[in-house]
């Protein structure tokens, strides 16, 4: 824990509320018309939990743009491939992949040869997620990506943008992605931002290369998330 932030206090509210409904879900498929408004509006804080819960896993999808072999991997066709996390992770199932050279109106090329790439989940799959809040709370959520960007080969790093859908229970909701720097080295995105509406709230999540990440309620600042854990501090001024 760093100086100056404590644990937050009221975690168990909102892995509760994530675990209403069962989390465990049915092949890992979104249910677009879920009501959340049959549950009671989110507090901040549960809000940003789910901001931070998205942001972890983006931290750990988002890499693969840079770190994937396409030689592990049988090709569909030249450029495109699928990726399937490995059992035993905290995160499951299936993405796509694809490579241009040219950038986005550029043409179909070879992992390492691109200057540009997507990464999204097939129809309508999503991956399934889990984080360990501690006390023995590990809430399972699905995410589905839609992302794209630049890829810079001699830094492994991507810079990518795009959307997405955080699932779990009765809840979903749709985040963005702005200029998220991936990289392969650390694991943890060098800059740019995640921003998820949740209810009446706004969350922005905000990261600068460490192994945390800054987040804002209503352009608040409010906590930091740890990007290995999942875990919410308030900030102390």
């Amino acid at each position: 824990m760093k100086p100056g932030i404590r644990k937050t206090r009221g975690i168990g509210l909102a892995a509760l509320l994530l675990l209403a409904g069962g989390l465990l879900l049915n092949g890992c498929e979104s249910d677009a018309t879920a009501p959340r408004e049959n549950l009671p509006p989110p507090t901040a804080q549960e809000a940003a939990q789910q901001a931070a819960l998205v942001a972890v896993s983006a931290a750990k999808v988002g890499p693969k743009l840079v770190t994937f072999n396409g030689t592990v991997l049988a090709e569909k066709e030249l450029g495109v491939y699928p990726y399937t996390f490995p059992e035993g992770g905290n995160i499951t199932g299936s993405i796509m992949l694809e490579f241009f050279t040219g950038g986005p109106t550029g043409t179909h090329s070879a992992w390492g040869d691109a200057d540009y790439g997507l990464l999204y989940s097939p129809g309508e799959e999503m991956v399934t997620a889990s984080v360990d809040l501690g006390g023995g709370v590990g809430p399972i959520f699905g995410v589905s990506f839609d992302l794209h960007g630049d890829i810079n080969q001699a830094q492994d790093t991507a810079t990518v943008s795009g959307t997405g859908t955080f699932v779990t229970g009765d809840i979903s909701d749709d985040f963005s992605l702005t200029n998220v720097v991936v990289q392969a080295l650390s694991g943890y995105p060098e800059g740019g931002s995640l921003t998820l509406k949740a209810g009446s709230h706004e969350v922005v999540v905000t990261y600068d290369g460490s192994s945390t990440a800054g987040v804002a309620v209503n352009a608040v600042a409010m906590f930091t998330v740890d990007l290995d854990t999942g875990i919410l501090s308030p900030v102390i001024d």
